[in-house]
């Protein structure tokens, strides 16, 4: 006998009407929850694409502002940011990002300033050498969607959402790249020094050293000397701290006075510090290799850097060059072989692993001719050239023992003194780099 509801309804229809409630509920959850499915996987596939843009656009802009050089045309300038970007793909790199149609478009642009427009290669009015930004825009189109065109069904024609675009920029612009900091001498500029230096320099050549007389203060003959780079008095003890730390890693700008008097015969250990050559105290930290090279020690007397010796019957020698020493971290071999009397021992093996780049360094050209007048020690400051430290500085600290290896302008393509490329400051002397401001 059944059981009655009290509505006069039996109890098994009343849970058959139920089971149709539930079965319509669960419809309906589904669509919302494939809703809310495709909405989180279209938008995540929008969001992939964007990233994908971004890096496309990224890559256009910093191979396209390399080329800003003031003299270069803007159509290499163009063609190199259109080919690197290409080489970044979209949509789950699976192709160039071009669609038919003008679905894709891609441009470059160019300013003098992030202040004015940006016109492209055919209709910029500013000057090319004061071009200095480039900007890369990117607009992809047509993307279509996955999941949530399953709603469409129940929306209607009408109601329909269509493919998406996603776009994504990029500004980039050049700046001088991170360099080593400076020790406390200057160059004289080719040219300017007394009896005069060279009319210019080449990679690898030997600088000697330009020493005070004891008369009225005038500088003796050679290419380089003492300086504060600091803009101070010069004083001893400010050149020991620069050589035995970082050295003088916020530069004097160009045309600022440097300079310093005379000689400086108490730094000889705080410039051997850099060479691991030890005598009664250690000061700061060695570079990776404290290995000499001397007339006696490298015969060739240039381009010590990478270069090879030869003796005096014009034979290769087996002396390594800087960089084969810096590798295998070689020590200072001694005073009898490098032809030197500093007094000093080598450092340990394991202090020259434990070493850093210190005898890479930048150091101020400066016009000498200032130095002809008697008693003046002030130069003006022209440029940076990039400087090997060849030697240690022998017993007394007599600076015209010592030399110097140019190894260029700081802000040459590829100068050893440069930082892996890296971005510095806008105010630096490195080469110049891209980076993105944008």
């Amino acid at each position: 006998m059944s059981r009655i509801g009290s509505r006069g309804m039996s109890l098994p229809r009343i849970h058959a009407r139920q089971r149709g409630a539930v079965a319509i509920i669960v419809a309906l959850m589904i669509v919302v929850l494939v809703g809310f499915i495709g909405l989180a996987l279209d938008l995540g596939k929008l969001y992939v694409s964007k990233s994908e843009l971004q890096n496309r656009a990224d890559s256009c802009a910093l191979a396209a502002a390399r080329d800003l050089t003031g003299a270069t045309p803007l159509s290499v300038s163009e063609a190199a940011g259109y080919t690197s970007g290409a080489r970044n793909l979209v949509l789950f790199q699976g192709n160039l990002g071009q669609l038919p149609g003008g679905a894709s478009t891609e441009t470059v642009t160019y300013s003098d300033s992030l202040s004015d427009p940006f016109l492209d290669k055919g209709s910029v009015t500013y000057a090319l050498n004061t071009i200095k930004y480039v900007k890369c825009e990117i607009v992809r189109g047509g993307i279509a969607n996955w999941f949530v065109q399953v709603l469409d069904v129940f929306r209607g024609a009408g109601a329909q959402m269509g493919p998406s675009t996603v776009a994504a920029m990029a500004v980039a612009t050049t700046t001088s790249a991170q360099t080593t900091c400076a020790i406390p001498v200057y160059i004289c500029k080719p040219g300017t020094a007394t009896p005069p230096a060279p009319s210019s320099y080449a990679i690898g050549d030997w600088l000697t050293a330009k020493v005070g007389t004891s008369g009225g203060g005038v500088y003796g003959g050679g290419n380089f000397g003492w300086a504060d780079l600091t803009g101070g008095s010069g004083n001893t003890a400010t050149l020991a701290n620069q050589l035995q730390g970082a050295g003088q890693c916020n530069l004097p700008a160009v045309n600022s006075q440097i300079g310093t008097t005379g000689n400086k015969a108490s730094l000889a250990d705080s410039w051997n510090s850099r060479f691991g050559v030890i005598t009664n105290k250690t000061y700061g930290v060695t570079d990776f290799t404290g290995f000499a090279y001397t007339p006696t020690s490298w015969t060739a007397q240039k381009n010590a850097y990478n270069g090879s010796s030869t003796d005096s019957t014009g034979l290769l020698t087996n002396q390594p060059n800087f960089l084969t020493a810096r590798k295998s971290y070689t020590p200072y071999q001694g005073d009898s072989a490098a032809g030197l009397n500093t007094k000093g021992n080598a450092a340990s093996q394991a202090t020259y692993q434990a070493g850093a780049d210190r005898r890479l360094v930048l150091a101020p050209i400066v016009d000498c001719t200032n130095f002809a007048t008697p008693g003046t020690h002030q130069a003006t400051v022209t440029g940076w050239a990039c400087m090997l430290m060849l030697d240690p500085m022998q017993q007394g600290g007599n600076i015209d023992t010592v030399h110097l290896e140019y190894r260029g302008d700081s802000s040459m393509p590829g100068s050893p003194c440069a930082t892996q490329g890296m971005p510095g400051a806008n105010t630096g002397v490195g080469p110049l780099v891209p980076v993105l401001v944008q």
